[in-house]
């Protein structure tokens, strides 16, 4: 039922009455009503001047945020299927949920060993190179909580962390060699928006042996261009 009344009202192109809602949700007013409220209550409608409704902020916000995802995710696609082609190994790309870092794009190799990647995987903050690019770019007190969590609140653990984070941001990227799976490795650089704000992370997996993560290697060089020529894309204009 919520679902139904949210598209009703997005599809009129007026404010909508509690009246004709009712008649096209085949409800009374009276349980429509609680629905109505603890949409208005959370900013997801809004009521008019006449007791009308019409989509709230925040519901345009939350559809907003959806549409940036999926334009950034199709920004970045030719960028993945470059890199896969030229390497031959996984290339993916990563936005931040409200709960922490996930793909929400990925190319696969036409390798032997499937690396696991799916859209929608979650990502560890402190043992993948995707999670520490965003630690890097993404401070404050969640980021801090997760990293905790990570880290069983070892002050040691957390603190060889972050020197590590310093000595990677200072190179523009990050890397895990063997971290999460023996004789796997990865790289991954920022993607930023407009507000010179980190937006996604761009990210290679595959072999250790096919991938050298040195900070002059070809495939570093190019994965960090990468992130650059996205950035371009959706108005970043450097640091």
């Amino acid at each position: 039922m919520g679902v139904k009344i949210l598209q009703l009202v997005a599809a009129e192109e007026k404010p909508i009455s509690i009246t004709k809602l009712a008649e096209l949700c085949e409800t009374s007013k009276s349980k429509l009503y609680r629905y109505l409220n603890s949409f208005v209550r959370t900013g997801m409608l809004e009521k008019d001047e006449n007791a009308k409704y019409i989509l709230g902020r925040e519901i345009l916000r939350l559809g907003l945020k959806a549409y940036n995802s999926i334009e950034i995710v199709d920004i970045a696609k030719p960028y993945l299927i470059r890199l896969k082609e030229k390497y031959n190994e996984t290339s993916a790309f990563a936005l931040f949920g409200d709960d922490g870092p996930f793909f929400a794009s990925w190319e696969e190799s036409a390798g032997p060993i499937n690396i696991g990647i799916k859209v929608g995987s979650k990502i560890g903050i402190t043992d993948s190179a995707t999670g520490k690019v965003f630690a890097n770019y993404l401070p404050g007190k969640a980021m801090d909580e997760l990293i905790k969590h990570e880290l069983g609140n070892d002050p040691q653990a957390i603190n060889n962390f972050k020197v590590m984070l310093e000595k990677e941001r200072e190179l523009g990227y990050s890397w895990t060699d063997g971290t999460i799976v023996q004789g796997i490795s990865a790289i991954a650089a920022p993607v930023f928006n407009a507000n010179s704000e980190i937006f996604g992370v761009i990210t290679i997996v595959g072999l250790s042996s096919s991938i050298n993560t040195a900070p002059d290697s070809e495939i570093v060089i190019e994965l960090k261009e990468c992130g650059v020529q996205i950035s371009k894309e959706i108005g970043w204009t450097g640091f």
